[in-house]
């Protein structure tokens, strides 16, 4: 073979290699591509889907910090004890945090509106512990907006705080006077053009003939609770500076529960005789009411209610005191257990869907009222807890 020869052979190898190295160019550019559009569509196509996955708890008889960077008490509360007189005290910020923990809990959600839930979503959630995976159509309007959402998230949380002090001075046995006014009549209830916007409720007068008069916010739950659905009750109301009288009747309440509804939304204007505020931070919904109420009675009561324990829990408050249901409460119970907590108070109308999902470890004790929760926590700082009632199967 000459010289000519072996070059020829040379520039045929060189042409071979760099055909091969052309398609192996365009193998990775075509992976790239795919694998770049596969992300894309991982990241921009919405799924059907709103997952619900345990959220964060804060202790709100803890700590945080302000927009300074300065440590602060979640709870604080300024004035004078009516029962002492004695100027109400809040712990040092600054000092370390002694006592136990009353653990708000909460519920992260992936996929509302503005936010909707993509594959890589959709993949955490599967391999979270005790998430759930509703159809979007089942949570939310297709109309509805993310502002929209916030804001009814921030006017629950705003309302919830409210009744919880209300209700928890009252488990107290401090006098709170209100002013009760009509907000509206429930769509197809007997109240509908009978009641207008910002009436004020003076008194209701039960089947029975007693007049009841309507002189803090929870008179009007409280009345209610002994009136059978489907009777009738007289209500004066005062619409500017006249007085009236309607008669209503009186329906079942949704969820169950004892008693009967009037079809009213109510509001309350109280006479709270101290200020209490909450700092709490991009966390909103009702369902931290029964938390915030036994945060408040801790703080106006002598030591330490807890016994130094770590208790989380959940449920709504009425201004007379009604621990009402909550959503997400598999997920609520996983974040309890997951930051610390060894006890969880749950709605009595939840326990259908605590069986079966409380963790090891996490004791739960089912609670009605604010007065049970208050002595419940009573019980398991003073290490009688496990007396106390959870839920059972039926």
């Amino acid at each position: 073979m000459n010289d000519n020869e072996d070059l020829e052979y040379e520039e045929t190898d060189t042409t071979q290699r760099s055909e091969r190295t052309l398609r192996w160019l365009r193998r990775l550019t075509a992976g790239v591509v795919a694998l770049t559009l596969v992300i894309i569509a991982c990241t921009v196509i919405p799924l059907p889907y709103v997952a619900r996955l345990p959220g964060p708890t804060v202790d709100v008889l803890g700590k945080t910090q302000d927009q300074q960077g300065d440590l602060k008490e979640i709870l604080s509360i300024t004035g004078t004890n009516p029962q002492t007189g004695e100027e109400i005290t809040n712990p040092d910020p600054t000092a370390p945090k002694e006592g136990g923990q009353l653990r708000m809990v909460t519920v992260t959600e992936m996929g509302g509106p503005g936010r909707r839930l993509n594959v890589f979503g959709w993949i955490q959630a599967k391999l979270t512990p005790a998430s759930e995976m509703i159809p979007y159509s089942k949570v939310y309007p297709a109309n509805v907006t993310r502002e929209q959402v916030d804001n009814r998230n921030a006017h629950q949380m705003e309302n919830s705080q409210y009744s919880a002090q209300i209700a928890a001075l009252a488990e107290l046995g401090w006098k709170v006077p209100a002013t009760v006014y009509i907000s509206g009549a429930v769509e197809g209830s007997d109240a509908v053009g009978k009641v207008q916007d910002s009436d004020i409720l003076e008194s209701i007068q039960t089947p029975d003939g007693v007049v009841h008069p309507i002189e803090t916010g929870a008179d009007p739950f409280v009345i209610m609770h002994s009136v059978a659905p489907g009777s009738t009750v007289t209500i004066t109301v005062k619409r500017g500076d006249v007085e009236r009288t309607e008669t209503i009747v009186t329906s079942a309440p949704e969820d169950g529960s004892q008693g009967s509804k009037m079809g009213i939304y109510l509001g309350v204007k109280a006479d709270i005789p101290v200020e209490i505020n909450f700092a709490m931070k991009d966390i909103g919904g009702p369902s931290a009411g029964m938390m915030f109420s036994l945060a408040i009675i801790d703080r106006l009561s002598e030591g330490d209610m807890t016994g130094g324990q770590s208790i989380a829990g959940t449920g709504t408050i009425s201004y007379d005191g009604t621990v009402g249901p909550i959503g997400g409460i598999a997920q609520k119970m996983q974040g309890a257990k997951r930051d610390g907590a060894s006890w969880f108070l749950a709605p009595e109308s939840n326990c259908d869907q605590v069986i079966g999902h409380v963790p090891e470890g996490l004791r739960v004790v089912r609670v009605s009222t604010l007065h049970e929760a208050h002595e419940d926590v009573v019980a398991i700082g003073q290490n009688r807890g496990d007396s106390l009632p959870t839920c059972e199967a039926k």
